[in-house]
């Protein structure tokens, strides 16, 4: 991985050039503030290297903001796909308590694709099918 200036207190941010992925691990629990930032550094550094393939890692997130979550699938990541101009895929990686509350995955089309992963392999391997 290349070194990456993007990365935040809270989260760390990282461009693999031979993947053509972008990832960011949250490194623990945030505050709303603290999410928007993450989120923030996330998409300068997709804007940066011109990436829409992401893996998000919020397995250290333990606590959630209620519509934390919401806001990053409904706000966010439309209005991200829309800056960057081509598709964007982003996976998330949660724990697995945090995905059995959840509705299924629903397997969007279009320009904006999301899902929600336990696994990084499996996670990793929808990326790049995609």
């Amino acid at each position: 991985m290349l070194p990456d200036q993007f990365s935040t207190v809270c989260l760390h941010v990282a461009y693999r050039p031979d993947l053509g992925q972008l990832t960011g691990r949250w490194l623990r629990s945030v505050s709303e503030a603290e999410l928007h930032e993450g989120y923030s550094a996330l998409r300068r550094a997709a804007l940066h290297y011109a990436c829409g393939h992401w893996l998000v890692d919020a397995r250290r997130r333990t606590t959630r903001s209620a519509n934390g979550p919401e806001w990053v699938t409904s706000r966010f990541l439309p209005e991200m796909q829309q800056a960057l101009g081509q598709p964007l895929r982003v996976c998330f990686l949660v724990l697995p308590d945090y995905l059995a509350s959840l509705p299924p995955n629903s397997s969007p089309s279009g320009p904006l694709q999301f899902a929600r992963f336990v696994d990084e392999g499996a996670a990793s391997a929808w990326l790049a099918a995609g």
